[in-house]
């Protein structure tokens, strides 16, 4: 059973997921951490205040000394600075980074048995950090990524042939980037050009019209799907952000990939038939990666 939840950074993201959790899981305690300790305690009190109203019997605590994240189930990473109008996912990597390490380093020391979601961009590399950093199995460290675009994909499906969300049979994999590739798992189902465009620049969009912050509901609502799955034992198939080892010939590298996600985190990687391009792809990109690490 899952008791306790932590969430480091208690911002737009890493709050609204904690509502998404108090209405859909029952669960001891809820913590946010944030380094501003007057956020962490008003979102933690903002969402009490639901409580007359969910009936939910949930401790919750805003803080700010990583001490209060001691024996976590779970630990969400969604700490660090959003994407802005101008700004690639790799603009943010020095910065979240070193957020990263650092969160992840008191993570193993207060909760070394727990299953860590990172949230944080650029995703795939953030997750890579974190596992190394912790040194967890590498089936407890995932990244939301490839889920969130999942959902963006099934929409826009939705949108364009009138059907539901849920009918629509596709997924995305490899980066949370506009380098994502785009799959139908449906014979008759071809996607469009213009959808896999579409769906590859919807993050884009949607900060250049916030202009000084990025998406908030979608990532909460994916992660919280994933907190579900494992709270739940779903064996759930969702493509999560996942180190590689030897799918697809690539390894040592965090990529989004369909797993099976129950209670002990990625039970299992499930590996596509791909086409020779798309293989070909993914190599690059993963060498594209490991490039980019090797300068932090």
């Amino acid at each position: 059973m899952i008791k306790k939840i932590s969430i480091i950074g208690a911002g737009g993201v890493g709050s609204n997921l904690a509502f998404n959790i108090l209405n859909n899981l029952s669960i001891e305690q809820l913590v946010l951490l944030d380094i501003n300790h007057d956020q962490a305690k008003a979102v933690a009190c903002d969402l009490e205040d639901t409580r007359g109203i969910l009936d939910f019997s949930t401790q919750i605590k805003g803080v700010k000394n990583y001490s209060k994240i001691k024996d976590s189930d779970i630990v969400v990473f969604s700490a660090g600075i959003p994407r802005k109008e101008g700004m690639s996912r790799l603009d943010l990597l020095r910065i979240n980074a070193d957020i990263a390490k650092g969160a992840a380093a008191q993570i193993k020391k207060y909760s070394p048995k727990s299953i860590v979601i990172a949230i944080t961009n650029p995703l795939d590399i953030i997750t890579y950090l974190i596992l190394k950093e912790t040194k967890f199995s590498p089936k407890k460290v995932f990244g939301m990524g490839s889920s969130l675009d999942t959902s963006r994909l099934l929409n826009i499906l939705s949108k364009e042939t009138g059907k539901s969300a849920s009918s629509c049979q596709a997924f995305v994999f490899g980066p949370h980037s506009k380098d994502m590739i785009v799959n139908s798992t449906a014979r008759k189902q071809k996607i469009r050009k213009g959808t896999r465009e579409t769906v590859k620049y919807r993050g884009a969009k949607i900060v250049k019209l916030f202009k000084n912050k990025s998406a908030v509901f979608g990532p909460s609502v994916a992660c919280c799907k994933l907190i579900e799955a494992i709270s739940h034992n779903k064996s759930q198939i969702i493509p999560v952000s996942v180190l590689l080892n030897g799918e697809y010939g690539i390894k040592n590298i965090c990529l989004g990939a369909r797993c099976l996600i129950d209670r002990s985190g990625i039970a299992k990687v499930i590996e596509e038939d791909l086409t020779v391009a798309q293989k070909r792809k993914l190599k690059k990109i993963s060498f594209s990666l490991k490039e980019t690490l090797k300068k932090i």
